[in-house]
């Protein structure tokens, strides 16, 4: 079961232990490959390959699709398509191969932010559709200037399709609504190619506070029929507390949910990223169960309210593999290795900052079936 939850956010628990066995059947550990870096302002046929955020693979073709989080500001927003050279003795290469713009209802490339600095779209995440022939994808908005998040389908050429229908809790409004920079970060498609579960990256505003050192949140886990493109149900799930005071003490500080992966009906494996000025990163990965966990697509407000989280346990703190961690936000399984096991990537948003580069992780992965 789910742990029960009544007001006070979770002040969290970190677990330490490498492995975590719940009803997948075995313990999940990852064996490190290697990593490759992009260099920072990196160009690919006139545009910066930066900001890439969301993350996956696609079988048929053997290469990735990542997208870029540019709020249209370098270039107009776009995804890229990437080719990864790894196997289990090493990571030995990468490419980037193509590139697409993406349009929004009207059939143009989403325009620069205005004069005002309103933007209106930031890409987060992405996956494949279960056909193959087209892209799952959210926008954060723009919370600050009244923009909404969305959830969207287009086509492999970047073209609009259709909007999934986004519950009014949502929306943007004076007290309610997603906050800034903090909405729709993480995407992943159910095992049964039925629906999309998608996640915020922090807490609705009236859901409660946002992380910081002392306690963690809460954010919702909100799934969508892929077929009529409604919201079907709704699942809690606590956030850590952001892993190190800043520095100084009062300085910006973030712990969130960066991406997901359907494992089965029931458990995901979800990426929480945490940042402290003057500290650094964290990045943790933990198997998340929502058997036990209340549906809370009714509830517009979590405070005050009784209701079952989910559970989770931590799988891998990327901050024991013994290199420096970028901006981690995107995730994927990717290619079944010679040795019977699946791989997973993972890839940092260098945010196009000269201090920062586009980080990407191979790992092996063993436990699952």
């Amino acid at each position: 079961m789910g742990r029960l939850y009544n007001k006070k956010l979770i002040s969290g628990l970190f677990l330490f232990a490498i492995m975590a066995s719940f009803s997948h059947g075995a313990d999940i550990t990852f064996g490190y490959i290697g990593q490759r870096i992009i260099p920072h302002e990196y160009n690919y046929e006139g545009t910066m390959v930066g900001g890439l955020s969301g993350l996956d693979y696609d079988p048929k073709t053997e290469s990735y699709v990542a997208v870029s989080d540019d709020r249209s500001k370098e270039n107009p927003a776009r995804f890229y398509g990437l080719k990864l050279d790894y196997d289990i003795s090493g990571f030995h290469g990468w490419k980037v191969a193509d590139v697409h713009f993406i349009k929004g209802i009207d059939g143009a490339v989403f325009p620069k932010a205005d004069f005002f600095g309103k933007s209106y779209v930031d890409p987060e995440s992405l996956k494949i559709s279960p056909s193959g022939n087209s892209y799952f994808w959210t926008s954060e908005g723009h919370a600050k200037h009244g923009v909404n998040p969305f959830v969207r389908e287009m086509a492999l050429d970047g073209s609009y399709l259709r909007d999934f229908t986004l519950p009014k809790k949502y929306l943007v409004t004076d007290n309610k609504g997603i906050r800034d920079n903090l909405a729709f970060e993480a995407l992943t498609v159910t095992t049964d190619n039925k629906s999309l579960v998608i996640s915020t990256e922090g807490p609705l505003k009236q859901d409660g506070q946002e992380a910081d050192a002392g306690h963690g949140a809460l954010v919702r886990l909100l799934q969508f029929d892929i077929e009529t493109g409604q919201a079907i149900h709704e699942y809690v799930y606590s956030l850590e507390p952001v892993h190190k005071e800043p520095l100084p003490v009062g300085n910006f500080s973030v712990n969130g949910v960066v991406d997901i992966l359907a494992l089965n009906s029931n458990e995901y494996i979800i990426a929480e990223r945490s940042f402290s000025f003057g500290v650094g990163l964290s990045v943790r990965l933990y198997l998340v169960n929502l058997a036990g966990a209340t549906d809370v697509l009714s509830l517009e407000s979590l405070q005050g309210s009784q209701y079952q989280i989910a559970d989770k346990k931590l799988l891998l703190d990327l901050g024991e593999l013994g290199i420096t961690i970028d901006n981690i936000e995107g995730m994927s399984f990717g290619k079944m290795l010679k040795d019977g096991r699946r791989s997973l990537i993972m890839i940092s948003d260098d945010n196009f900052s000269f201090a920062q580069v586009t980080q990407i992780l191979a790992f092996a992965v063993n436990g699952l079936n």
